[in-house]
């Protein structure tokens, strides 16, 4: 499912990114109140994606036009994407249908701000450390200040083929170049503007109205709910979850444990449990 990507690779990013001493692990600020990003597109899919950010990037607007050939065939591309502290909105401008579901980072801020001082600094001490050890079972890298790009400085992280930099503390990237299988994509910021941004970028396409879906919001809640509990207590949550399909023989049915392996499937994967 798109929508439980996208909230994996936040969670990604957030164990990766070096943290504040004074601020979530899961909420970062960019360094300018309002920006425009021009990226240039290039490899498997060419063309144009120019993001506008305002109050520190907690709200962002993406608009992406490209083309991209494949198996001797050429799509087109033309997509936006509205987020705000609350909400996520994606348009296809070719479809011409638009969707909205909730914002993983509020799950997840929500989610963090029920804990105690005590607990929320266990979770963030157990992020750095399971971080640590994915970025190192995937052979992967993270260097802070590696390079600046347009006057900014920006941390380097490789993985999997994948290199990444994005501006120093955030998780906005300026430069991302990746080959897997033979496929090499790559996305440049050519141009960053501090100016002052309209707010008209931040407006519905017109004749598209968002709809819900309820079934991405439930996921996104369960996977907000079950990171920050392995979190908290990775041993803990390991044990509660098998414990509640536990029969009073203490045995898990095949059917059971089918269903506790693909709730937690994702969970596992992430954390290399």
């Amino acid at each position: 499912m798109k929508r439980g990507r996208r909230f994996l690779i936040m969670v990604l990013l957030a164990l990766f990114l070096p943290f504040s001493a004074a601020a979530s692990p899961w909420q970062q600020k960019a360094p300018f109140a309002e920006a425009t990003i021009v990226y240039r597109l290039s490899g498997m899919e060419n063309g144009e994606e120019i993001l506008y950010l305002k109050d520190h990037g907690q709200r962002t607007a993406s608009y992406r036009t490209a083309s991209t050939s494949m198996l001797g065939m050429t799509m087109q591309t033309k997509q936006v994407e509205i987020t705000t502290p609350d909400w996520i909105y994606t348009f296809d401008l070719q479809e011409q249908t638009g969707s909205k579901s909730v914002n993983p980072q509020k799950l997840m801020m929500a989610e963090y701000e029920k804990l105690s001082a005590a607990e929320q600094k266990t979770v963030d001490e157990n992020a750095r450390t399971m971080g640590m050890s994915i970025m190192q079972g995937m052979q992967g890298t993270v260097e802070e200040k590696a390079q600046e790009i347009l006057g900014y400085p920006c941390d380097r992280t490789t993985m999997m083929g994948v290199t990444v930099y994005s501006i120093h503390n955030t998780s906005i990237p300026l430069l991302t170049d990746s080959t897997m299988m033979g496929v090499t994509m790559k996305s440049e910021a050519t141009s960053i503007s501090e100016d002052p941004v309209d707010d008209q970028h931040f407006q519905f396409p017109a004749g598209i109205e968002p709809q819900p879906d309820p079934e991405a919001d439930q996921m996104a809640q369960m996977m907000a709910e079950q990171t920050i509990a392995m979190l908290k207590d990775p041993e803990g949550f390991k044990k509660s979850n098998k414990s509640m399909l536990m029969g009073p023989q203490g045995e898990i049915s095949p059917e059971d444990q089918q269903k506790m392996e693909e709730a937690m499937k994702s969970l596992k994967g992430l954390f290399g449990n």
